[in-house]
């Protein structure tokens, strides 16, 4: 993705959707990809639910999957359109109700977007030829094939994206005109300042910002909060253990 590959529509059947992203000389775009590259791991993948979602969300991160973050999912995902941001393994929307909601996903790693969309087919989540797949740095603004949403969703990927927090969330400058007037974008991301992390917690924060998975030292929930309120007029954030919990609606267009 932080290379510059050429804007194709296939056909629906295929379902992939390839913008121009950003240069792959800008530093950014290169710690993106290096954050991102991890994903192109198999093992990774087939462990990511139960080592990631599981044991360091509770017990690192003091914030239950299913308590928490994947309620707060469900009731964010809305009937109509819906973008998902940064896929991991589509855990998510496996675990949602997605009658009614046509689903594209978005990522930087195409070995992500395929597992994700095979997972989401295989259950009987979604119809593979009416599933988008857009390989896109989401530093850029969606490419203009892409249609208005109605919901939006960013689980664990602001903690992943390089530099402080007002950098990370220019992203919202661009993804709110993606958004339908009544829509909602939501998310959640593990902060790294003005949370009490235990001792499992701070190792994995220091082997994931050593290693450059993360780039959270400095993330943390009033940064976050103030970004939000500057494009949406609706605000609603919590933050449970070391995570923030966002949504956000209404934008300023």
């Amino acid at each position: 993705m932080t290379h510059r590959p050429t804007t194709t529509t296939s056909s629906m059947a295929q379902s992939m959707i390839r913008p121009e992203s950003a240069s792959k000389h800008s530093p950014s775009s290169e710690a993106s990809a290096r954050g991102a590259a991890i994903y192109s791991q198999s093992w990774l993948l087939v462990i990511y639910d139960w080592w990631v979602l599981g044991i360091v969300s509770t017990y690192a991160w003091a914030c239950s999957v299913p308590d928490y973050t994947l309620p707060w999912f469900r009731s964010n995902v809305r009937k109509g359109q819906h973008l998902d941001i940064g896929v991991g393994t589509g855990y998510y929307l496996a675990k949602s109700d997605l009658t009614g909601v046509q689903v594209t996903l978005a990522d930087l790693n195409q070995d992500a977007l395929d597992a994700t969309k095979n997972r989401l087919v295989a259950e009987g989540k979604v119809k593979a030829e009416e599933t988008t797949c857009i390989l896109h740095d989401i530093t850029r603004p969606l490419p203009e094939s892409c249609p208005k949403f109605n919901s939006m969703s960013l689980y664990y990927l602001l903690h992943c994206m390089p530099g402080p927090v007002p950098a990370k969330t220019v992203i919202f400058s661009h993804l709110k005109h993606n958004l339908t007037a009544d829509g909602v974008i939501t998310g959640a991301s593990i902060l790294g300042k003005d949370v009490r992390h235990n001792l499992f917690g701070r190792v994995i924060m220091y082997f994931g910002n050593r290693g450059g998975m993360f780039d959270n030292w400095a993330d943390n929930s009033a940064d976050f909060d103030e970004a939000l309120r500057e494009h949406f007029d609706e605000v609603e954030t919590q933050v449970r253990g070391a995570i923030f919990l966002w949504k956000a609606s209404k934008p300023k267009v």
